[in-house]
Formats: C-alpha cells, sequence, structure tokens
C-alpha cells in the first residue's frame, strides 16, 4: 500500500490539518517469462513417440525321413535372430503345436504324418512386444514309410 500525504485547506498549523490519503498498490503482473518457461517444461514432459514394431520374417523347412509313421523335425527360423514370440505350426489347417518357444531365431516341434501326399506346412510367428508376426510355408510330399524303430523307409 503506498501513502500521500497533503496539507488539508484551511490548516496551517503544524502537525494539524494533515490528511492521509491511501491509494491501494498496483497490481504488477507476472513477468513473461514465466508462460515460456511453463510452456519449455511442458514439451520437455511430452511423451515421447510409440516404438516402432520391427518387422520379422519366417521361413519353414522340414528335416527327416518324408513318409508316415516317420518323425520329422519341422523348423521354423525368424529374422532378426533376436525376435522374441512363439510359432504355431500347422499341416494344412490342422494345428500341430500351438505355441513352441523362439530362441535364438528359431522355433522347432516333432511331427510324423499321418497319411502319404502333399502336405502344406505353415508356421505362423507371433511376435511379442516390439516384434511384427509373420508366416512362413513350405510344400512336402510325404511317401508311405515303415518305421522300424532305429530306421525309417519310405516305402514308395
Amino acid at each position: 500500500m503506498i501513502t500521500f500525504a497533503s496539507p488539508s485547506i484551511g490548516s496551517e498549523s503544524a502537525g494539524q490539518g494533515m490528511h492521509v490519503r491511501r491509494r491501494p498498490a498496483r497490481r504488477l503482473r507476472a513477468p513473461m517469462f514465466t508462460l515460456g518457461a511453463a510452456a519449455t517444461a511442458m514439451v520437455l514432459m511430452a511423451t515421447p513417440a510409440a516404438a516402432v514394431d520391427v518387422d520379422t520374417t519366417t521361413t519353414v523347412s522340414v528335416q527327416g525321413t518324408v513318409a508316415t509313421t516317420c518323425p520329422v523335425t519341422l523348423t521354423a527360423k525368424i529374422t532378426p535372430v533376436n525376435a522374441a514370440g512363439t510359432v504355431e505350426f500347422k499341416d494344412g489347417t490342422t494345428v500341430i503345436v500351438a505355441a513352441a518357444a523362439v530362441t535364438n531365431g528359431t522355433a522347432t516341434a516333432t511331427y510324423t504324418f499321418g497319411a502319404p501326399g502333399a502336405h502344406v506346412i505353415g508356421a505362423k510367428f507371433k511376435g511379442a512386444a516390439g516384434f511384427r508376426g509373420s508366416e512362413g510355408s513350405t510344400t512336402v510330399t510325404v511317401a508311405t514309410g515303415l518305421n522300424l524303430g532305429s530306421i525309417c523307409l519310405p516305402m514308395g
């Protein structure tokens, strides 16, 4: 509060006739840099952009004697090799293995074909966070086989 003093009209005695008038102090505006600092803080605290998932590729192979009654190894290779997730293997539309774990870019499953003929073996990679899924397939011709325990013979 600011105080102004002025003499009263019609009075000349010392110490008398002084009229004190008080006026409220002017309110000062906040400095403009405060808004700038607040705006800067808001920008610095903005949510970072979401990470982009990495594309993957899946290739499928079958190792072993491809004949009925003879177990084979199905292999799905995922690139990049650090991709995390699982692989679903299918024989045509039939799910063979629902969730084979991927380790160092590879998922495997053991399978025995029940019928001869052409079979499409598919592998669907289900990527964990940070990796997109992918699919691959291969076609194999299965012969009739004879499993002798330690050896498996195709018969046709």
